[in-house]
């Protein structure tokens, strides 16, 4: 060892060589731990730029979901409200029924729609809103009729007209003889044949009245289960409003 120091010491050539060559491994050397930081940095800003490009997409997706959502629940509570005004404008004139069968038409694919994007506490409650939309669409047709009927018979009661006055007795107490139950049928039909023979006297009346008018007194009360119905579709609605606000976030501040 000492020789070759003595050696390189009385060689200034292979001196200046040998430090050349170790300048020259010391940059190969240096160069290369260079590349492998800024390799290292590199794949770490790829990584974060990867990360970064699938919380951006997912945020993304997650807010086309939200609107996707709102105006799906909109759409579906929109067409369930109209439904209804026109369900109760059925108890009171004409016109109407062709507004409803289209509108349910309408909610049912509404519902479908729903059922792709909303989660399962939003379609719960649209299940309710279906189911008292439905009792409510039943009801209007099965009972609007008469009810349209009764409406034209209290005008001409309210003229004074005598035989409508009977007719509006003799229909009470066909209603309450079959409330009662099925006892004394006999005198369930005597009323009704009351109630026929007063209607009949009742100007401004079509034959389709008189005989919705019979008909209507032998069911059950129309006011009882109008209440029920709209308290019940009234409760699902509210409560599938706030389930949507909760589900869009709309209560946090």
């Amino acid at each position: 060892m000492d020789r070759a120091i003595e050696f390189v010491k009385s060689n200034p050539e292979v001196f200046a060589a040998l430090v050349a060559a170790i300048g020259i491994v010391g940059g190969i050397a240096g160069n290369w731990i260079s590349a492998r930081v800024q390799a290292a940095g590199g794949k770490a800003q790829a990584n974060a730029a990867v990360d970064a490009a699938r919380i951006t997409t997912e945020a993304e997706r997650m807010a086309a979901l939200r609107e996707d959502r709102k105006v799906q629940i909109a759409a579906f509570i929109r067409c369930a409200r109209e439904i209804l005004k026109h369900t109760e404008l059925m108890f009171l004139e004409e016109g109407h029924e062709e507004a409803t069968e289209a509108g349910h038409e309408e909610l049912m694919q509404l519902e479908g729609q729903l059922e792709l994007v909303a989660p399962e506490t939003v379609l719960a409650h649209a299940e309710r809103v279906m189911d008292g939309v439905g009792r409510s669409i039943e009801l209007a047709f099965q009972r609007g009729p008469g009810a349209r009927a009764e409406r034209a018979l209290t005008r001409v009661h309210r003229e004074g007209h005598p035989a409508a006055h009977r007719a509006v007795r003799c229909l009470a107490e066909l209603r309450a003889a079959h409330s009662a139950g099925d006892e004394n049928l006999g005198e369930q039909q005597a009323f009704r044949s009351a109630a026929t023979t007063a209607l009949d006297d009742v100007p401004s009346l079509t034959n389709e009245q008189k005989h919705l008018l019979v008909l209507d007194a032998t069911w059950p009360p129309l006011d009882p289960a109008l209440r029920e119905i709209t308290t019940a579709r009234a409760n699902a609605v509210r409560d599938l409003v706030s389930a949507a606000r909760s589900v869009l976030g709309a209560d946090r501040s």
